[in-house]
């Protein structure tokens, strides 16, 4: 996959842009405040269908504009497409060659790529939330039954809370169904993710750190630890505890059994890495994480992923860039940030 041109209208800082791209290691560099990243998001939000700046898309609105419009032209599979990406007061539209695209989870999967940014950080320090979200995102690029089990399982937990809440019991069962036979999927599917994750991180967690760390993955559920790693197992599992914990989430008016409970766990040297890693430690792990998911999207789609969109100079140490450099060899597009509008040597 390849990014081959962009075009911006009142996009943040840029009235009009139109960026053509190189197949090759693409560097944006310029002063501060020019608007490297604003090209970054753009292209994060035509990938996913958000920001990673803000969860607003009024805010990506040019000062005294009233819309925003993005067009990438791209190749994949050696089909030249067109992404079209444009919001208003009315809201958002999003077109796909000539094929309007309803919802923003029909975006993930249409153009591929990972970002690496400072706000990594919070795959370490933050809630187990920004851990979950970074699996679901990274498996829905490639497989459309994951994220259609995403979509119902939490569209089943709202109508199950939603009945807490107004103290009626009425048909429970059935949204407790498909609560679990898709909960027993998410879970198995996101620790196989996992452990294919960790294979992949281990040589680039060695390249960053200089061989001196180790980093661990570990898929944490209530589910895993009580029962066998098949389907039907996890399945019953999950419906018993529904059953089981349903006086108390009646009380509450809120699921507290689910995989939207569980987390990754991050291990540096066997040891809880938000609790024992440095500063530099941290962003050497997800910087680490970040490539291990550009690696599996490669070996997913059978071809080079879409853009590697890159802001880690300014957050690895001096002598890692290195190896990040050598990890992106390979002639496919990537989008490197510089700022202060110096560049390091190659």
């Amino acid at each position: 996959m390849k990014l081959l041109a962009l075009y911006l209208r009142d996009f943040r800082n840029y009235e009009k842009a139109a960026i053509r791209f190189s197949p090759n290691i693409n560097y944006i560099y310029g002063k501060n405040g020019q608007g490297k990243t604003n090209l970054l998001e753009a292209i994060y939000l035509l990938i996913t269908g958000r920001s990673f700046r803000t969860p607003h898309l009024r805010d990506l609105i040019r000062f005294q504009a009233s819309s925003f419009y993005i067009e990438a032209h791209f190749e994949k599979n050696g089909i030249e497409q067109v992404l079209k990406f444009s919001y208003n007061e009315q809201g958002r539209k999003i077109i796909h060659n000539a094929t309007a695209i309803p919802t923003v989870s029909s975006l993930l999967g249409i153009l591929n790529g990972v970002i690496i940014s400072p706000e990594d950080q919070k795959l370490i320090s933050g809630a187990p939330k920004a851990r979950r979200q970074f699996l679901d995102l990274m498996i829905a690029q490639t497989n459309p039954l994951y994220l259609y089990h995403l979509s119902r399982y939490f569209r089943a937990m709202k109508q199950r809370n939603h009945l807490f809440r107004h103290r009626k019991m009425l048909a429970i069962e059935a949204w407790e169904e498909q609560m679990a036979q898709s909960a027993a999927y998410l879970t198995l599917y996101r620790e196989q993710t996992t452990t294919e994750l960790e294979k992949q991180i281990h040589p680039l967690v060695r390249t960053l750190s200089g061989n001196a760390d180790q980093l661990r993955l570990i898929y944490r559920s209530s589910a895993l630890a009580c029962t066998k790693r098949e389907h039907g197992a996890v399945k019953n599992y999950f419906l018993k505890q529904f059953e089981i914990k349903r006086p108390r989430e009646y009380e509450i008016g809120s699921t507290l059994t689910g995989p939207h409970r569980d987390d990754l766990e991050i291990l540096l040297c066997d040891k809880e890495a938000h609790l024992f890693a440095s500063e530099g430690q941290k962003r050497c792990s997800v910087t680490s994480l970040r490539l291990a998911q550009w690696s599996r999207l490669h070996t997913l789609a059978g071809e080079m992923p879409g853009p590697r969109l890159s802001r880690i100079w300014s957050v690895i140490r001096p002598q890692s860039p290195c190896g990040v450099v050598d990890r992106r060899a390979g002639g496919d597009s990537r989008y490197g940030r510089r700022v202060g509008g110096r560049s390091r040597p190659r």
